[in-house]
């Protein structure tokens, strides 16, 4: 008997890759037909789109209570609405969601699906939590990946239980129409500004591309912790005229489409929807070849260019050769646009998913 009923977690809907993946995945699902519940830690303005017909359940906050009844309030309150949906398959997002609803849903009897949304090696940060997250994940009834690459986290023995389905890139950013052109002008990165997307990289690099091509600009969209540092190095550098921090943003398909070039910096991915997003629009791209997901992504050369991560002779490179070669730049932007309709639209991925959640021993 195929799942029916399925029942998502994640902590909010804004902000961040793996809720925007959510937000898609239980909105087409739902919209196929089937039950589909939702279980959010808090609600936040600006939330990603989601189908009315996708259920949500908000837990409660408990507020002002010591951190062990706090925690036991909460695992109750996770348990007693599993209970209520009684849902065929529980697919958390996020390593806290993915343990927390391991603990609640133990001896329910519900398949569990823990997943993974970022490099595995290195995310999160801790290695005791990372630990925990393979224990977790091992001892659950499937594991959802996003790359085959990750799976080498992972024993040999538990490849029979592992899924890999990639991220979905929205219809909206497919359907966008990006015009041809003439001159690369401004290059753009998508992302919050922290250590793993490695700006800094990218600042060091257009500082050096930019000494060739004066009439080159950089923008950066997103916000974190290294702002500031990065905002000091743009100073250090000199090329505080042409390089502008413009934070979060709603309209990213927008922003897109008025940029020449898109640049990821990262040191490490799990299956960067940044890129994604650019390549669905036609951007010319270029990423870091770092671990995991660019090189799934992009054929070298061919709908984009791969350059080794954290080298900035390179990088700077890639760009100097984007913008003498804008031929290339359209035919490598009209090229990842096909290779996203084709393999990453919603559709597609949905179906995958679907039939992958199906054929885990236990859910059907």
């Amino acid at each position: 008997m195929a799942v029916k009923k399925y029942l998502f977690v994640t902590s909010s809907l804004s902000s961040g890759g793996a809720e925007r993946v959510v937000s898609i995945l239980a909105s087409g699902i739902a919209e196929r037909g089937y039950d589909v519940h939702l279980i959010l830690y808090e609600r936040v303005k600006n939330e990603y789109p989601i189908s009315d017909k996708v259920k949500i359940h908000l837990l409660p906050k408990n507020k002002g209570e010591s951190r062990i009844k706090y925690f036991a309030n909460k695992l109750a309150a996770m348990r007693r609405t599993i209970r209520e949906v009684n849902p065929n398959v529980i697919i958390p997002f996020l390593p806290d969601q993915v343990n927390h609803f391991f603990i609640a849903s133990r001896f329910m009897n519900i398949p569990f699906v823990a997943t993974v949304r970022n490099n595995p090696f290195q995310y999160p940060d801790s290695r005791r939590k990372r630990t925990v997250g393979k224990i977790v994940a091992l001892l659950s009834t499937g594991i959802l990946l996003q790359t085959e690459e990750q799976a080498g986290f992972f024993p040999e023995f538990a490849k029979r239980k592992t899924l890999v389905v990639p991220n979905p890139v929205s219809n909206d950013l497919i359907d966008c129409h990006y015009p041809k052109r003439d001159s690369i002008r401004e290059i753009a990165t998508f992302g919050r500004l922290n250590s793993q997307k490695n700006q800094e990289l990218l600042i060091e690099a257009f500082a050096m591309a930019y000494k060739a091509n004066p009439s080159l600009t950089l923008s950066l969209y997103g916000a974190g912790e290294e702002a500031d540092r990065l905002k000091d190095l743009v100073k250090k550098r000199g090329i505080e005229d042409v390089v502008t921090f413009r934070g979060r943003i709603l309209n990213v398909a927008e922003a897109l489409v008025s940029t020449d070039l898109f640049v990821l910096s990262s040191n490490y991915e799990g299956m960067p929807n940044a890129l994604m997003e650019a390549m669905a629009v036609g951007l010319p791209c270029i990423s870091t070849n770092c671990p995991t997901g660019p090189k799934d992504l992009i054929n070298n050369m061919s709908d984009g260019i791969l350059i080794e991560r954290n080298n900035v002779n390179e990088l700077a490179a890639a760009i100097h050769y984007c913008v003498s070669n804008p031929v290339f730049c359209n035919e490598a932007g009209k090229a990842a646009k096909k290779k996203m309709k084709e393999e990453y639209q919603v559709d597609i991925i949905i179906d995958k998913f679907i039939r992958e959640i199906n054929g885990i021993k236990g859910c059907s």
